[in-house]
């Protein structure tokens, strides 16, 4: 049989997110502030009036910082939201992103990684990790940013010998953080497969940031498909 193209998208509403390890200066100044304060400086910090005493303006996230997307050391994803709907068409060679057979589909969620962080500060977060018998050492002072896009994000490919596209065999893994919910990897028949970006083209629709303190020992990193007999067996078995 002749082979067939599918192209999976996640919506059109999704964008790229960080979050990164910054200097506890940083965090205790901008933590409880507002997300447009917080984003306004970062979009214009190297205006800051540098003559005054340090006391005087904003710390800098990190020494030789040059932009928000490069505070990245813990996480970067350009993705999509992961309630943005999944909508598949059936495509030809010569004309891979048409949309002539859209068809809005629901797939298997395999498993959330959680990258979520503390908003209080340093006096807070102490007393709180007193009262729970928790660790100080375990905590990283961190900021993560997400700038909001609307339109084409990215998309997936799939090619079959002829079948049908199988909704019950496409699954994905969602990051959640505290930002936004954004889809992590995703798979067809189990094989994962790799995001496409040659047809993106998005608007901004708005940024955003916080800070805070993260326990990396919670922090949920990225699964190797050894670590993911669980989950498929999970899949396996609805």
């Amino acid at each position: 049989m002749a082979k067939r193209i599918f192209r999976i998208e996640f919506g059109s509403m999704g964008g790229e997110l960080v979050i990164g390890k910054v200097d506890e200066q940083f965090v205790e100044n901008w933590i409880g502030k507002s997300s447009d304060e917080l984003v306004e400086y970062l979009h214009n910090w190297d205006f800051r009036d540098t003559s005054q005493p340090s006391d005087e303006f904003n710390p800098l996230p990190k020494e030789n910082f040059n932009a928000w997307n490069e505070l990245d050391d813990i996480e970067h994803v350009n993705n999509c939201y992961s309630d943005a709907g999944i909508f598949v068409n059936e495509v030809k060679e010569d004309n891979l992103y048409s949309r002539d057979n859209e068809e809005k589909i629901e797939a298997y969620c395999l498993y959330g990684r959680e990258a979520y962080f503390d908003e209080n500060n340093k006096s807070e977060l102490e007393e709180n990790i007193k009262n729970n018998n928790q660790e100080i050492e375990s905590y990283v002072p961190v900021m993560s940013f997400m700038s909001t896009e609307k339109g084409d994000l990215g998309c997936y490919f799939v090619e079959t010998d002829g079948e049908d596209f199988d909704p019950k065999k496409l699954t994905y893994s969602v990051l959640e953080t505290n930002l936004s919910e954004i889809i992590d990897k995703v798979w067809y028949n189990k094989k994962v497969l790799d995001i496409n970006f040659d047809n993106s083209g998005s608007t901004g629709k708005g940024d955003y940031a916080r800070v805070g303190y993260m326990n990396i020992k919670w922090y949920d990193k990225n699964k190797s498909e050894d670590d993911l007999k669980d989950a498929w067996d999970g899949y396996d078995s609805q």
